[in-house]
């Protein structure tokens, strides 16, 4: 794990090996591609870009939250096992463990890094109401629209790495990939959108902010170049004069 990193740390390779149980078995939606593939190319992006220990360990963690099962026995016992101190005890309910697991995160990485994590965490799998595909992401929005310059770069290098693989799906496939997601066609509005909104918190002229919203514009061209002309209705014909 280390070598994928210009500056390998055993910070990142304990929250390697976390993302990596939690995200175990699980493919990016529609693909064979392993889902772990995500989160380090979104780590490597923040690292590219020279940000600091904290924003690359959020991007291995920042789907973590979200995605566990935290009601599957065996991923209570394989994150309790790698606890290794009895933080996680199991077995326990789904709530009370998804409660235990954001203490130990907390405390294995820091609140810096909690705190970002849980910037970037939709609104699902908490114990709450279940939101639609169209609400969760308002929300997101409207958290990125006031976010916080590190919170911001998270999410664009979330949303680069996203972009940048449905748009090479779309580009062999056509639009028939946009299908895998529950938002369907508002995909490429979703992805414009955060573009923007992350663009807006970052520092003037960021690299990062420019590499996402260019692939943003890419996959909206992409789009509309492959959306099927709208056949224009015929006129009707005048009435006849008599």
């Amino acid at each position: 794990m280390t070598e994928m990193f210009a500056h390998p740390s055993p910070r990142l390779d304990r929250a390697f090996q976390i993302a990596n149980i939690v995200h175990a078995g699980a493919l990016r939606k529609g693909t064979q591609v392993p889902y772990i593939k995500h989160p380090v190319a979104v780590a490597r992006i923040l690292e590219d870009h020279g940000y600091h220990e904290d924003l690359v360990t959020a991007g291995l963690l920042h789907d973590a939250v979200e995605d566990a099962r935290y009601e599957n026995l065996d991923l209570q016992q394989r994150l309790s096992e790698a606890d290794g101190r009895g933080r996680l005890v199991v077995p326990a309910g789904t709530w009370e463990f998804r409660e235990a697991f954001l203490r130990f995160l907390c405390d294995e990485f820091g609140p810096k890094v909690f705190d970002l994590v849980m910037a970037v965490t939709e609104s699902k799998n908490d114990g709450q109401r279940p939101r639609d595909w169209l609400e969760r992401k308002k929300e997101q929005l409207d958290y990125l629209a006031k976010a916080a310059p590190d919170e911001a770069a998270l999410k664009a290098a979330d949303a680069l790495h996203n972009i940048s693989c449905t748009l090479e799906d779309v580009r062999r496939d056509g639009l028939g990939v946009l299908d895998r997601f529950r938002g369907g066609a508002l995909v490429a509005w979703h992805y414009a959108a955060v573009a923007q909104l992350a663009c807006e918190r970052l520092p003037a002229g960021e690299p990062l902010a420019v590499a996402v919203l260019d692939a943003a514009a890419q996959f909206s061209t992409t789009v509309r170049k492959l959306r099927p002309a709208q056949v224009q209705p015929r006129p009707y014909p005048p009435p006849a004069v008599y």
